[in-house]
């Protein structure tokens, strides 16, 4: 019943989204924002946990509150993208998104390379798969289900179209091996904590954390390159899609799956350093290794 009444409530959100001007969308989405931030004390507290393990003493505790407040802004923004950008047009996509580094997408596509995509929740990461499927190569993306079946439901629909597929993450592997020899493109999301029987330890901000190895197995079995990618948010509505150099498995002694994976999690810090209200602070990155940090 309270998973309905979510659900319910949330379709009440689209079709606010749907009927309300952009431009004063805007302003109840910025107020929205930080009534989520003084209603929400557990993942508050979580971001503020996350702030003092990735900064330590670096940062003051007026600048860690004001980044998690950016951030939650910037949860709030990618719900009403969540919302709209399956209903545009391709054309419409690329005038809300500016892409940099393009010539690192189109070289790999032109080199008939498999390709992986990696990026974290990071901006508006919902993009790397509307936007690319879109304009680029289909694309097979993988997602964890939510509890709410409602949701879960519409989840799914949006971010399946012609040119994308959605796996479950929880059932993954063979689709994703699928997608690859089929030729289409994969996009992983892979900033968060694994299951402690799962993924490998890396180094995360100067913190031991783990991450999936799920790319870098994939790349040297198919060959493939893993092209790190962001979607940086610059305004409401308005993105820099940015394409990082491409990671090589096979410059990489003995192909390791360890060094493959640092890699991957170097090139997130360093762009979650650049401009950290865009990442998303709220969930338990390195709760295998500091779990006591996290109880209340």
């Amino acid at each position: 019943m309270i998973d309905y009444i979510v659900f319910i409530v949330y379709k009440l959100f689209v079709l606010i989204v749907k009927i309300t001007p952009k431009f004063i969308m805007k302003y109840i989405l910025i107020v929205f924002s930080k009534l989520v931030y003084i209603l929400d004390k557990n993942h508050r507290r979580i971001a503020m946990v996350n702030m003092d393990l990735a900064f330590e003493d670096t940062k003051s505790l007026e600048e860690k509150t004001n980044i998690i407040k950016e951030s939650y802004k910037n949860i709030v923004y990618n719900l009403y993208e969540f919302v709209v950008n399956p209903t545009l047009s391709q054309s419409e996509l690329e005038k809300k998104v500016t892409v940099e580094n393009e010539y690192i997408i189109k070289d790999a596509i032109n080199s008939k390379r498999k390709i992986i995509l990696i990026t974290a929740h990071y901006g508006n990461w919902e993009l790397v798969n509307t936007f690319n499927s879109m304009k680029y190569k289909p694309m097979t993306v993988v997602g964890r289900p939510m509890s709410n079946e409602y949701l879960n439901k519409d989840l799914r629909n949006s971010r399946n179209s012609k040119n994308s597929i959605m796996l479950d993450k929880n059932n993954a592997a063979k689709g994703l091996v699928k997608a690859l020899k089929d030729d289409r493109m994969l996009a992983l999301v892979v900033d968060q904590n694994t299951a402690s029987n799962m993924g490998i330890l890396i180094n995360f901000f100067n913190k031991k954390a783990r991450q999936t190895e799920a790319p870098a197995k994939l790349a040297t079995k198919f060959d493939a390159l893993i092209i790190p990618v962001f979607v940086i948010k610059d305004d409401f509505c308005k993105y820099t899609m940015r394409f990082s150099t491409p990671i090589e498995s096979s410059k990489f002694e003995d192909n390791s799956i360890e060094a493959i994976t640092q890699q991957q999690a170097d090139i997130i810090e360093e762009q979650i350093r650049s401009k950290p209200e865009d990442w998303f602070w709220q969930h338990q990155r390195w709760k295998n290794q500091y779990e006591e940090r996290y109880k209340l």
